[in-house]
């Protein structure tokens, strides 16, 4: 299990393909920053953090994670800093004998992270004014 919050990219490659054969399925989910956020265009995202609690509780959501859908293995990096249009702001991965508890376990992670993880986001808008969220 890996949780992190971090500034540097997220490079998904160096997760990907180093199975050991034990699962059938590896689901993945990528969030990226959209340019438009209704109907105002973004010049980027800041995303802000209480990193020490923001990981913890990340820890223990891929824990529950693992406990629910009895999967093998997962991870989730979400970054935070200034990111921009294109750019990876969340990695999940999840590993599991079958593909229905790898794709309910990944939605169950990104979803209370969501709601549970002290990660907050300030879009930046082209003409620049911003928003918390």
């Amino acid at each position: 299990m890996i949780a992190r919050v971090q500034e540097e990219a997220i490079k998904i490659q160096d997760f990907l393909g180093k199975e050991n054969g034990e699962s059938g399925a590896v689901v993945t989910f990528t969030g990226v920053v959209r340019r438009f956020e209704g109907e105002k265009e973004l010049s980027a995202l800041y995303y802000e953090a209480q990193e020490i609690i923001a990981k913890e509780e990340l820890g223990k959501i891929l824990n529950e994670a693992k406990q629910i859908y009895k999967i093998k293995d997962a991870l989730a990096i979400h970054r935070v800093g200034t990111l921009i249009p294109g750019e990876i702001s969340l990695f999940v991965k999840v590993t599991s004998s079958h593909r229905k508890e790898g794709f309910e376990a990944c939605q169950y992670i990104v979803d209370e992270l969501k709601k549970r993880v002290p990660i907050w986001k300030k879009d930046i808008y082209k003409d620049g004014s911003g928003k918390w969220h």
